[in-house]
């Protein structure tokens, strides 16, 4: 049985035979005892009108965690795709991982259970199972999430340190049931770490095969915090002005060619690639089918040698370069 949705969204169909997988969702253990899902369902950039499809989708098909952002301008559909798939009894809230982030312009202390609370009221929920700062940059406070005085960014005098440790209070809370940072640099995360306190659990970055990011994985990995990567297919329907004009790494002819030795698609691949560095992932999809292949991820493994092949594609490129949106900052952390 396949269920249509509206026009607009013919192409996303729910075949309701298929087995719910959730169960068998594998996860990442972090460093305060909660687990996160391997695979993420990415929102950003996501059209408003498809999301109680894609959404719905998702969770029947097995997606149990969904990242999202307050400044991705779509918590309200989100929430309220969420709201439909509890209410029909698909899933339970406590099956689901929901991710959050701190935009750049509440990092005054005061101003973070601000943000978490408005972004929990805008979903529809009580709690952030992680609530990140979504980068170390902090913007000036007020209505206007990039604040700009001609064509410069206006900065706060607060930084990202004053943001934390309004995001340590969350957790005693109730508000986010782990706390987090995301787009942070070595040395940040060291300066996060050296407050003391409840310490962060993951640091969301950019993972692929030309960014392997092993180096920050190693230094997070010594204070037990986990990398969880975005970016991993690299990004081919990302608007031209908010990265860095690389060829996406999914259209590289080693990958195309490792996946096709394997059986498996290259979003399959790099996918399984970063979850077998010990990663978990934040993957977006444009249709049904590709919402089902990348779960897909989960069930093959990588040979040594696939693995070889891809570490030797890295030449330390990033795609996301946050373009006008605080490459100018004192903490820009690239």
């Amino acid at each position: 049985e396949l269920r249509e949705t509206t026009d607009y969204n013919a192409h996303i169909k729910i075949d309701t035979k298929k087995p719910i997988k959730g169960e068998i969702m594998h996860h990442l253990d972090l460093v305060d005892g909660s687990k996160m899902p391997l695979i993420s369902l990415g929102t950003a950039l996501m059209d408003p009108r498809s999301i109680p499809y894609q959404i719905g989708a998702a969770i029947e098909m097995g997606y149990r965690s969904i990242d999202t952002g307050f400044i991705y301008g779509n918590e309200k559909e989100i929430g309220e795709a969420i709201k439909a798939k509890i209410d029909d009894g698909t899933v339970r809230r406590e099956e689901l991982y929901i991710i959050s982030k701190l935009w750049s312009t509440f990092h005054r202390p005061d101003l973070v259970e601000t943000a978490c609370r408005n972004s929990l009221r805008n979903m529809g929920l009580d709690y952030f199972d992680l609530y990140l700062i979504h980068n170390p940059m902090s913007f000036k406070e007020g209505p206007d999430p990039i604040p700009k005085d001609g064509s410069e960014i206006l900065y706060s005098q607060y930084n990202y340190l004053d943001a934390w440790s309004g995001m340590q209070k969350l957790v005693p809370m109730g508000l986010a049931k782990s706390i987090g940072l995301s787009n942070f640099n070595s040395q940040q995360v060291a300066k996060i770490m050296d407050l003391g306190g409840i310490q962060p659990v993951v640091n969301q970055v950019e993972c692929h095969p030309y960014l392997s990011q092993q180096r920050l994985q190693n230094f997070c990995a010594e204070h037990k915090i986990k990398l969880s990567c975005f970016g991993v297919l690299g990004s081919k329907g990302t608007p031209a002005e908010y990265k860095n004009s690389t060829t996406a790494v999914i259209d590289d002819s080693i990958v195309k060619l490792v996946a096709y030795g394997l059986g498996v698609t290259p979003a399959q691949l790099l996918i399984k690639y970063q979850i077998d560095h010990g990663r978990s992932v934040v993957v977006k999809a444009s249709s049904k089918d590709h919402l089902w292949d990348n779960l897909q991820a989960l069930n093959f493994t990588l040979d040594q040698s696939s693995i070889d092949a891809l570490d030797a594609l890295d030449k330390n490129e990033r795609t996301f370069i946050f373009k006008g949106m605080g490459d100018t900052h004192e903490n820009y952390p690239f």
